[in-house]
């Protein structure tokens, strides 16, 4: 009986020290492939320069934004435009509507534009001359001359909404001084903004929703892109044919532009149909705009694949774009003259000018210049990396 029990004992001792072998092995073949793998990226000294450099470019990106956005505060003058419809006479010696239009006028980083009628600034608003127009209505001097509260309308472009706390800000600032001047106290001059150019549905759906649609093209089909080149075997035989680099970067750019434009479809069908908008525009215009977003996607993530040895590199490559065109979109932040030259920033300007406005897309022949300019950057850039090239990854 005691000898039973020892050889029990002996045959769970036996088996848990096969299990710890088992784990300890385990971890070993582990550990070997951690260290394996640890090699392996560090070898790629590329991919390990972009894993250290990610954060000092997105912080400096961020930077960058922050103090354009400041610089353009500081340096881009608000182009107000103005309609002076008082025509009351009861202040003695002094025009107060033209008085208060002087104040305006006389603020710093301030133009003012005089407009006959409302139709005039309207319009002016409506082809982005100014920024914001300001209505000093009928019995604005009566009003003040008994020291009754008075208006002034401030109309905004619903594609510039920044311009309207700009407008405000102007305006409140000249009514202190004017009020100053004139010794008064009691007299309100109140502030009522309105916006323009808002097509029927939800604003909030509008505005966001005119951002994901430009960046999910943009930015789904640089993501797919980016793996177009690197690492792809089949390429690498194909080659080997008298297929030329020149035709892969065409193909590829190709290929990837009429997912996107199929992508674009299904996302303006779901952005007009979910929030019930009501666009100022027509469906094919719409579907132009998405397809050069979609042709600047496929172009960025080939050249990102042309230029990346590894995926690794590829992807890290995508994580700079997508980083970098977020905190540049002026989404967020106010980017002043980047937004003049990115395209996901000028895609947004064109769908918002198309379907918030009704603007024809032939007005907007600058914009969709710079578009084209940058794709065909692009693809020069990956068919000159690729004719350089002598191996693909």
């Amino acid at each position: 009986m005691p000898y039973q029990k020892s050889f029990g004992v002996l045959s769970v001792v036996k088996r848990g020290t096969e299990c710890a072998m088992t784990v300890v092995e385990s971890i070993r073949r582990t550990l070997a492939l951690t260290r394996k793998e640890i090699q392996t990226i560090i070898k790629d000294r590329t991919a390990m320069l972009l894993v250290f450099m990610l954060p000092l470019i997105t912080i400096g990106t961020l930077a960058l934004a922050i103090q354009q956005n400041d610089v353009q505060a500081e340096t881009v003058p608000l182009f107000l435009g103005l309609v002076d419809l008082d025509t009351t006479d009861t202040y003695p010696g002094l025009d107060l509507s033209e008085n208060f239009t002087a104040t305006l006028e006389s603020l710093d980083g301030v133009t003012v534009t005089m407009y006959v009628n409302v139709s005039e600034a309207y319009e002016a608003l409506f082809y982005t001359e100014i920024d914001a127009y300001v209505v000093i209505p009928d019995g604005f001097e009566h009003a003040l001359s008994l020291n009754l509260p008075t208006t002034v309308n401030i109309s905004t472009s619903s594609t510039q909404l920044s311009g309207q706390s700009e407008a405000i800000l102007a305006i409140t600032e000249a009514s202190l001084i004017f009020r100053a001047n004139l010794g008064w106290i009691r007299s309100e001059i109140l502030i009522i903004p309105s916006v323009e150019f808002v097509p029927e549905g939800d604003t909030w759906a509008l505005q966001v929703g005119a951002f994901l649609v430009v960046f999910c093209i943009f930015m789904a089909i640089a993501l797919i892109s980016c793996q177009s080149i690197v690492g792809d075997i089949p390429l690498r035989r194909m080659l080997l044919t008298p297929t030329t680099k020149v035709e892969v970067v065409v193909g590829k750019i190709a290929a990837y532009t009429i997912i996107g434009m199929i992508q674009g479809l299904l996302l303006l069908v779901l952005w007009i149909i979910g929030f019930q908008l009501e666009l100022s525009t027509d469906l094919l215009t719409l579907l132009v705009i998405n397809s050069l977003m979609a042709l600047a996607g496929s172009v960025s993530g080939v050249v990102i694949s042309s230029l990346s040895t590894s995926r690794l590199q590829a992807n890290q490559g995508f994580l700079f774009l997508l980083l970098g065109m977020m905190v540049l979109s002026g989404m967020f932040l106010d980017v002043g003259i980047i937004s003049d030259f990115l395209p996901m920033n000028l895609g947004m300007a064109l769908i918002r000018e198309t379907a918030f406005k009704g603007l024809p897309l032939i007005t907007k022949g600058p914009e969709i210049l710079r578009i084209l300019m940058y794709i065909m950057g692009g693809t020069l850039i990956s068919m000159i990396v690729m004719w350089r090239k002598r191996t693909l990854a």
